[in-house]
Formats: C-alpha cells, structure tokens, sequence
C-alpha cells in the first residue's frame, strides 16, 4: 500500500473530504498547507515570531482548513461552491464586519436606520447560507479571517487596556468562540464544543451552582473576552503547545513517511520477529514502539505501521477486530516513548516547567514496560489461538535489513543528540527533518552518479515528495489542531472560576485523604473524559482539575502529572471515541466497537503503571538502588499481569494457577518500602512474587512436556 493510500485510510476515518477537493480548490487546499508548513519549519527553526503573530496564524490556518475540509454533517460530499454561495457568504461577511465595527457607536449612541438594516441583512443572508452548505463554509472562513486579524492587528493595543474592553471586541470575541466550537465539532464531534459550552454556563451561572462547587459568577462580557484576548482561553496553554512544539513533530512523521523509514521501521522488526509465534502482532508493537517515538501521534502510528501488520496479523490467523486492537494498543506506545511521547508531554513540560529532557529520561523504563506487557499478551494470545509466524523464507535476514537502511537511523540519533544537548524540542524536530532531507538527497546523487554501486531510493523526496510531506504534516495537524481553542475554552474557565483548586479540595476529601482511593477516582474521571475528548485534551482537562489533589496527598509533581498522563491515554482506546481503534478497525475491516475494547483488554497496564507513579520511585524520585530494585520487580510484575490478563503463561491455566499468577503479579507490583503484616518486608513480597512467577512456569512447562511424551492412543 502506498503512502497515499495510507494517508487517504487516516483521513477517511477522520472524515476528512480533502480527498474531494478539485480544480482551484485542490489547489489552494495544497498551496495554504505547503505555506503553513514553511511558516512552521521557520517559527521552529531560524524564525523568532511573536506570540500574536504565531498563534493567530496557526489558528487561522487550523479552522480554515477545519471549514474546508470538514463537512458541517458527516458524510457528506464536498462540492464546488456556485456563484450564489459567493455572493451570500461575501455578503454576509461584510455586514457581519460593518455591524461589529459598528457595536461601539451604537452603544453609545443610538441605532440608525442603516444599522437596522445591517442587522436585518445579516438574518436573512444567515438563513440562506444555513441552507446553503457551501456557503455557510465560505461565511465561517471568511469570519475566521476577520476576528483573527482583529486580533492580530489589534494585539498590543488589546493588551494596553485588559478589562477596558468595548462592544467591537466583545462581538469579535463572541464570533471567535462560536468559530472555535464549530471548527472543534467538525473535527472530533459534538463532546468537546459541547463541554466546552457548560464550562462557559457554569462560569455564567456558578452562584446557582451546588455546594462548594459555587462562585459568585461572570458576567457575559467578562467571559466572552477572557477567552478570546486572554492567554488563558483559545490562545491558552493548548494551542500554544500545539503551535510551538507539536506541529514540527507531525511534520516530522510526515516527512519520516515520504522519505521511506517508516518502511524501515517496519522492515527491521519484521526480520527480528517475525518468524517467532503470533510474529506479526509481535512486528506491530516493536514497530509502533520504533516509529511512535518519533513520530509522536498513535494515529500516524496505526496508518504507517497498520497497514502493513494489520494484514498479515490476518492472514497467520489472527481475528480482524484483534489484529486492529494489538496495532491500536501497541501505537499507544508510540504516546509513552521517549523522545517525542505525543503532545501531552509538551504541555506536560509547559505546566510543571520540568524540563523536556528529564521527562524523556523518567518515561522511558515504564513506556518500555507497557510495550513488554502488550508484546507478553501477543504472545499469550498467538499461543493460545496456535497462531504461528511468518515463513523464514518470506523474510529478509536482520543483517540484510541493517545493511541496506542502516542510514534511516541517523534523523532519530541526530534527534536525540539535540535533546540530550538541551536545545529546544521544536528545534531539535527542525534539525531531524532537514537530516532526512539531507539523507535522502545525497542518496539519490550518489545514485545518478554510481549507479552501478548505490541503488535509486524508492521514496524520493524531491519538490514533489516534499510538497507530499507538507501538504500531509498540515492534514494530520487538524486533527487535534481543529479542536485546540475549544479545549482552550474549557481550560480557561476552569481559571477563571477556581474550579481546578475546589476540585483538588473536593477530590481529597471525597477519597477521606486515601491516596488509593483517590487514584480510583481519577481514573474513573479519566475513563469519562476519554469517552468524550482526544488523549491531550484529556490530560490537560484532567491535569488541572486532579493533579493538585494528588500533589496534596503526598505525591512528586512529576509523578501526579504522569499518572494523568498515563490515564488519559485511554481516551485512544474507550468507545465511542477511540479514534485509533476507528482507524485500526478501518484498515482491519473489523468492528470499531469490538476493537476499541479489545484495545482496551490489551492495554489494562495503563492502569496499573500509574499505582507504581504513586506508590514507588520507578520515575527516578528516589535512591538509585530502590529504583533499580523497583523497575526489576516490575519486569516481574509485567510479565505474570500479562499472563494473568490472558490466562496462559506455557500453556492455559487452571484457576489455581490463574490465582496464583494475580498473586505474582501483586507482590511484583507492591512497593519495597511498605511493611506486611507480621513484620515481613515487602522485599520479601517480591521476591516470592517473581519465584511464584518462575514455578508456575516450570510447572507449566513440565507438563506441557509430559503431554507431549505421552504416547497417542491407538485408534
């Protein structure tokens, strides 16, 4: 399957109609994505812009596109807008702009008989682009391009007078934040805007709220302006992060597409382990693992390795809403590993102002731990179902595979090197595109000029595959990028009230200062939001509401913030939402319903990790003896939790052994420094865990050994 297709896979599930597009329109389409993403490479690279500049733009662009490419009602086909379209929505735009520059006046003065009739003009021609589709898009982009220029031009004087505010900014502020909740529900549906507009009545309404969830309230002008020309609101933490650090990394993974090594990443562990039991699936995690921590998106993740694993899961006998599950829990690795980890990280790294570097080195060991624990439970599953590799004659030896990509390597070293080095994430992502561009290019010149000794790449990023990689790393960015001011709108009243601070209290005194208990809480908080918001909308919702709460029970801030970080990714793996399930079940040709919960039994280790966040120092926040001490009895725990989950280790367990591997796995897990009951140390605990672990194995193992011994019955 060639990238295109892959790509038209993504977006198809997304419901994306840029496919649709035709004639000027296409090209305009490719003309603002292949801008943007220069704009982009420039802001994160040798570019210093402002922050109005920067943020309005990637604002504008992300809801442009959203109206373009988005329908107003899913499934419905893009058409070319008719001259009547044109009119109505020009028209409309331009008396929508003249009653707004006009709001001052009239409130000061009186309204003439011109502004009646702008006002007039503005129901009728809203009524007739309501009825008209194509030309309530152009409307919406029209008026995208008016409040954010207003913003734009108007930002310093805007920033003199905070609270000064008049009606023209007041209607401005009111038409972006209609824009924003309709860009927000094109993108990723109706629970975003829509939670996004309780957060704005309760910020309204908040004196008729029940108990301590009360506040004497906001007027309606405070509320609309705060979150337009606040740095609380649609330009707030989400769409700053998103401008600044997520978007070079979605053009990295596009270009890592274009160039050929996501084709690499899926090669090298193919000859690794594809000849083994269930090798595919086992294929899937390590290249998810390999190219989401690069890439950083688990849904770029299910379409480049998906593609190709999903299939041949199917064709070793794998069940198609199972092969779409283990690629959509094992692209969830892609969000935990080092060094991208997704954009939660990011505006991890922007809340707490723990540097990005120490929150690559804290992640790594329990990433590694999830992505052991869902290749544990391929394993188990290819085991039981009799599931076997791919023929060691359809594959290339590893040695082969090294040989002829080693080179595709070099982006991920150079990468990290600029990491480890301390310059920033966005301009590290700078310095790995160009290292690809740089890669790929003296390839294909040696190619020309040796081509007996070096071989033609077969992805060429020449000015049309450059052009591909843009106009996809713009594409992908709306997924999330659509839904950020809305995101913002939420996270901004959550300030504005104090909710965040009454939540923390009421968290801690609903748990009666348990912090187990209050784990469980924020995890079943966690479970709602993933039902309804994407995984980085989700941790920051949820980071501002319990993070506090757990940092007043005892807990590191790093350690409160990654146990948020590590629960919202279910947001990836949860009906109804689980857009990577949706992507997986479309390319498996399964049930999106069924793969997104068996996403969700192969993935229960996000809810274990986070009991080890809180109650251990497996992220580094304690002695190195403890931790190293934690992270092997981890391994331990992993490996009989996993077992556990399936009920199969050598072979399928009795319910004794069933029980006793729960056992293993809760000794594994418990931390070293608690105290058992008859004065035993939890030492002790985990050491019988792992030997419990190894006896049930050998057991295991020596009757599967007696069964095969035993002579078969004659006939």
């Amino acid at each position: 399957m060639t990238t295109s297709d892959e790509f038209q896979i993504a977006h198809d599930a997304s419901g994306s109609r840029a496919s649709d597009l035709s004639g000027v329109w296409k090209y305009f389409h490719q003309a603002v994505c292949v801008a943007f993403a220069l704009f982009a490479l420039w802001a994160a690279g040798p570019g210093i812009p402002e922050d109005n500049l920067h943020l309005g733009i990637f604002t504008l662009v992300m809801w442009v596109m959203s109206f373009l490419v988005y329908p107003g009602r899913k499934g419905t086909t893009w058409e070319k807008p008719e001259i009547l379209d044109w009119g109505a929505a020009l028209l409309l735009v331009a008396l929508l702009a003249v009653a707004i520059y006009r709001a001052e006046n009239v409130s000061e003065e009186s309204a003439l008989a011109s502004d009646w009739a702008v006002w007039i003009g503005c129901i009728l021609l809203g009524a007739v682009a309501l009825a008209r589709p194509r030309a309530l898009n152009l409307a919406l982009m029209g008026l995208a391009c008016l409040c954010l220029n207003y913003f734009v031009s108007n930002y310093l004087e805007l920033q003199e007078r905070p609270g000064a505010w008049h009606q023209t900014d007041f209607w401005m502020a009111f038409v972006a934040i209609a824009l924003a909740l309709e860009a927000a529900r094109r993108g990723l549906g109706l629970w975003i805007p829509a939670l996004a507009v309780v957060a704005l009545l309760f910020a309204h309404f908040g004196a008729y709220a029940p108990g301590q969830l009360a506040h004497r309230g906001s007027t309606v002008h405070q509320i609309v302006n705060y979150t337009f020309y606040s740095q609380e609101g649609i330009f707030g933490v989400m769409t700053s992060v998103m401008a600044s650090y997520v978007l070079i990394f979605i053009y990295l993974g596009a270009f890592m597409n274009q160039s050929g090594m996501g084709r690499f990443f899926i090669e090298m562990p193919m000859a690794l382990a594809g000849r083994t039991v269930g090798g595919p699936a086992k294929v899937a995690v390590i290249a998810s693992a390999i190219f989401g921590s690069i890439s950083g998106s688990s849904i770029a993740n299910v379409v480049s390795t998906g593609t190709f694993t999903i299939p041949l899961m199917k064709k070793v006998g794998f069940r198609p809403h199972v092969a779409g599950a283990v690629e959509n829990s094992a692209s969830l690795g892609g969000q935990l590993l080092p060094p991208v980890m997704g954009s939660g990280a990011f505006v991890m790294a922007e809340i707490t102002g723990v540097p990005y570097v120490r929150i690559m080195a804290i992640a790594a060991v329990p990433a590694l731990l999830y992505l052991l624990s869902i290749s544990a439970i391929v394993h188990f599953e290819a085991k039981r179902q009799g599931i076997q590799g791919i023929a060691g004659d359809d594959l290339p030896s590893p040695r082969e595979v090294f040989t002829s990509g080693w080179f595709h390597l070099l982006p991920l070293a150079i990468l990290l090197a600029f990491l480890i080095a301390g310059y920033s994430p966005d301009w590290c992502a700078v310095m790995a595109i160009f290292s690809i561009l740089a890669i790929n290019w003296i390839r294909m010149a040696l190619a020309r000029l040796f081509p007996d000794q070096f071989q033609t790449p077969q992805e060429r990023l020449n000015i049309r595959g450059v052009f591909g990689a843009m106009v996809e790393g713009t594409q992908n960015s709306l997924v999330v990028g659509s839904a950020a001011a809305a995101v913002g709108i939420i996270v901004g009243m959550v300030a504005l009230t104090g909710l965040g601070l009454k939540m923390s209290y009421l968290l801690v005194a609903l748990s009666g200062g348990s912090l187990l208990f209050a784990l469980f809480l924020v995890a079943v908080a966690s479970l709602v939001l993933g039902m309804a918001l994407p995984i980085t909308a989700s941790y920051l919702v949820l980071a501002v509401l319990a993070g506090p709460a757990l940092e007043n029970l005892g807990v590191p801030l790093i350690a409160a913030h990654m146990i948020v970080f590590w629960l919202s990714q279910d947001s990836n793996i949860t009906p109804p939402v689980c857009l990577g399930a949706y992507v997986a079940a479309s390319i498996a040709v399964a049930d999106p319903w069924k793969t997104g919960w068996a996403s969700f039994r192969f993935a229960k280790m996000l809810y274990v990790m986070p009991l080890l966040f809180a109650y251990t120092p497996i992220l580094l926040t304690g002695s190195v003896k403890l931790t190293i001490w934690t992270m092997g009895t981890a391994t331990f725990g992993t490996i009989a939790f996993s077992a556990w989950t399936m009920g199969y280790l050598k072979r399928k367990t009795s319910p004794l052994e069933w029980l006793l591997l729960g056992a293993a796995a809760v000794f594994c897990f418990l931390p070293a420094k608690f105290q058992l009951p008859g004065g035993l140390s939890a030492y002790t605990a985990n050491i019988a865990g792992a030997a419990l672990l190894l006896s049930i194995f050998a057991w295991q193992k020596r009757s599967v050994g007696r069964e095969q011994e035993r002579p078969e019955s004659p006939a």
